[in-house]
């Protein structure tokens, strides 16, 4: 976690409802936003403070541990594990042995787990994406990815006293992200930044330029910050919600000035590297002062370019077939075709429904290179009634600890075989392609992937525990539930009227 980082989500939205967060020192919010450490404290704390069967959450843990894949085997009557596990694991493996497993996971090469019932919760941002630029093997700099940076950022950005031989004076970020703008805030924030060290940060021509930005304040005296504004059903109900029955929050008051005083900011296509610098492309618009190539040295360079929406555990034809996010050059043709057909049907639908989705702004419309999510709910695989799997955290929003909720409470149903309403395998895929069409109208490239709900946090956990049949999270009165912002406390009820209603 690097210094400067601060959370997208403010407190009572930061937390689970079953152990609220005490909210950091008032001087460390930025209306209500805080840095990061204190998440991660939470977290610490979290999974030492809740025990199950006599086992907390870290002790069912396997650490430094690589899944290298995931295999759909048939019912087996016995549990077999090869090489030499410690004593922790084998434990891990008994106690997962299952004589009905429909799934093998591979981990650290030789070990084995047998299962019957499998959580997927590796989510959008557990594979690192880095471009394959020109001359990257040539490059003798330092590189890596935004997810690294926080461990490796006091060593890069060492006082030139500490040790002058290790200095890094020349520092490129590429990426226009909501991750790039933090990078480039901490590099210039870093104390030898005014005068020792360049920063650059580069973002493509020919993309859709860096996010979106929204103030932290709050518009309203009614809501301690933008995100309060965001998180309530009468918001909601404006937008166009198939739900409803990139971006960030520029949370440092000096974030701009920072920006323009200590960041050289390029909006241009990467050319190649070389040995000790970067050269970028002529703009194609002929912009002055960006007629010709530029080329920047640099010591060390930041991909701040997001992740990998692919899965490696599961073979793209499987990963396929399940809903998952694969390569247009490795989908099936048959299941392609079918699922264009079923989204080509669902895009009047949802035009009937919002027609203001017709007419979208002037945008540049990227071609799509991979399949969209296509999981039901967002979840589970449309044509899987075995109900042995469920993928969480497959989308982006705006509150990951809201729907992680939402989400694991409905996954536990669907897997025990508690949700007795489901529809037919042909309406699920009918409602999966809907979901899809109403994303790409909705969220245009974003929405490609079928997974962007940035700002329908909401009306996506109310779906999921109105198909529950729960409602004790709606206890502020009919204006209440309607003005007042979502926080995680008022989940808290939940659990209880889970096990209530299905007698657990």
């Amino acid at each position: 976690m690097y210094a400067d980082f601060y959370t997208q989500t403010p407190v009572k939205m930061a937390e689970f409802s079953d152990r609220p967060m005490t909210p950091p020192p008032a001087e460390e919010q930025y209306h209500g936003f805080f840095p990061g450490r204190y998440t991660t404290a939470y977290l610490e704390a979290y999974v030492d403070n809740h025990t199950y069967a006599g086992q907390t959450i870290r002790d069912r843990i396997i650490f430094s541990s690589t899944v290298d894949r995931v295999v759909k085997t048939s019912p087996s009557s016995s549990f077999t594990t090869t090489g030499k596990d410690k004593e922790k694991e084998e434990e891990k493996e008994k106690s997962s042995s299952n004589s009905a497993a429909q799934w093998t996971i591979t981990y650290n090469t030789t070990h084995q787990i047998q299962t019957s019932k499998l959580i997927d919760a590796t989510g959008m941002t557990s594979q690192p994406q880095i471009p394959n630029l020109p001359g990257s093997s040539a490059f003798q700099g330092k590189t890596l990815h935004h997810k690294s940076f926080g461990q490796q950022q006091q060593p890069l950005l060492l006082k030139e006293e500490e040790d002058p031989s290790s200095v890094r004076r020349h520092i490129c970020i590429v990426g226009g992200a909501k991750s790039a703008a933090d990078v480039a805030y901490a590099c210039a924030k870093a104390p030898a930044a005014a005068g020792k060290r360049e920063i650059h940060w580069v973002i493509r021509e020919h993309g859709n330029g860096p996010c979106a930005f929204f103030a932290a304040p709050a518009m309203s005296e009614r809501y301690a910050n933008s995100n309060e504004g965001f998180y309530n059903r009468f918001l909601a109900a404006f937008l166009p919600n198939q739900f409803a029955t990139s971006s960030g929050v520029a949370n440092h008051p000096d974030f701009l000035s920072t920006i323009a005083k200590h960041v050289h900011v390029h909006r241009r296509n990467i050319s190649h590297l070389s040995e000790d610098s970067i050269t970028l492309d002529p703009r194609s618009d002929g912009s002055s002062g960006a007629e010709k190539p530029l080329t920047i040295p640099v010591d060390v360079l930041v991909y701040c370019t997001g992740w990998s929406a692919t899965s490696a555990l599961f073979p793209p034809h499987e990963a396929g077939g399940m809903g998952l996010s694969v390569p247009l050059k490795d989908a099936d043709p048959q299941t392609q075709a079918h699922w264009q057909q079923l989204e080509s049907a669902a895009d009047p639908l949802i035009l009937a429904q919002f027609p203001m989705l017709k007419y979208p702004p002037a945008y540049r419309k990227l071609e799509p290179r991979k399949t969209p999510f296509r999981l039901y709910k967002a979840m589970a695989p449309p044509a899987d009634d075995t109900h042995s799997i469920v993928f969480l955290g497959k989308m982006v929003v705006g509150n990951n600890f809201r729907t992680a909720e939402a989400q694991a409470l409905w996954a536990v149903a669907y897997l025990d075989g508690r949700i007795r309403d489901l529809p037919t395998r042909m309406r699920r895929e009918q409602e999966v392609a809907e979901t899809v069409a109403w994303d790409r109208r909705r969220y245009l490239n974003k929405g490609e992937l079928g997974s962007w709900f940035y700002y329908d946090v909401v009306d996506y956990a109310d779906m999921l525990y109105e198909h529950l049949g729960l409602s004790s999270h709606r206890q502020k009165g009919f204006v209440g539930n309607l003005m007042e912002p979502c926080f995680a406390a008022d989940l808290r009820a939940m659990g209880d009227e889970y096990k209530q209603k299905y007698r657990i």
